[in-house]
């Protein structure tokens, strides 16, 4: 298709798997991501995919990145918007600088990108794609900045979709569980928590964000990709769930 897509994260996982599935589809692709070596292993795999080394949570270092993906690709058709960190919460003494941290990474960056690229978006009619996660609605303990950034980029989708609109569509994919590391053997427990009956993998993310790059009528929407499960209603003692607390 000879688009040019930028890619935040995609080193690994979720992110390197949306880097593969477009460059297979004939686009190239630019990628930024703070491990070094996995990057530069990746990006020597396929012509056409570009690797920028730093962290996307300083705005001079974004900025660089996008001048470097200008240069490399010509132009920008879609951003996907896909790196974050976890981080401790209130319980483990979470400081408001890490927690900053993790709002930086997760909701500023996805923000400073948008509006590096907007005028290349505007004129190219294009996508934004930002990956949020499940824990943007539903909670374990412990978790404050990540559910926070997550939670955050949510809102952000449909405002920036409003703004920049018809031209730009821009669209969020909330993942569930997925499996980002070797495949491994899963508990009958494990598979069966989940209604669709798998733990998610990073192909089952790809091919929403390739699918929303393909359209042209679903624009501020979140779509949460999870197997169902944040649609299963859990009781103590109810269907065999057992709740067991410390």
């Amino acid at each position: 298709m000879n688009r040019g897509v930028v890619v935040t994260g995609g080193a690994r996982g979720i992110g390197k798997q949306i880097c593969s599935d477009f460059i297979n589809a004939g686009d190239q692709v630019c990628f930024i991501d703070t491990d070094e070596q996995k990057s530069l292993d990746f990006a020597n795999e396929y012509p056409g995919l570009f690797y920028y080394h730093g962290d996307v949570a300083d705005p001079a270092v974004l900025k660089s990145f996008i001048e470097f993906a200008m240069e490399k690709l010509k132009r920008i058709d879609i951003l996907v918007n896909n790196a974050c960190r976890g981080n401790k919460g209130i319980l483990s003494g979470l400081t408001y600088e890490e927690f900053d941290y993790t709002l930086s990474i997760g909701l500023k960056a996805p923000f400073e990108l948008s509006r590096l690229c907007k005028n290349e978006l505007i004129k190219n009619r294009g996508r934004i794609i930002n990956i949020a996660s499940s824990r943007a609605f539903q909670s374990e303990p412990d978790t404050e900045a990540y559910a926070s950034a997550k939670g955050g980029i949510v809102a952000l989708t449909h405002a920036l979709a409003i703004s920049l609109g018809p031209e730009v569509l821009v669209n969020c994919i909330a993942p569930g569980w997925i499996h980002v590391t070797e495949q491994q053997e899963f508990s009958r427990e494990d598979m069966a928590a989940i209604p669709a009956g798998k733990v998610g993998t990073p192909e089952d993310i790809s091919k929403m964000v390739t699918f929303l790059c393909d359209q042209d009528f679903i624009t501020g929407e979140t779509i949460t990709v999870d197997g169902g499960m944040n649609k299963r209603m859990i009781y103590h003692g109810d269907w065999n769930w057992q709740f067991k607390p410390d």
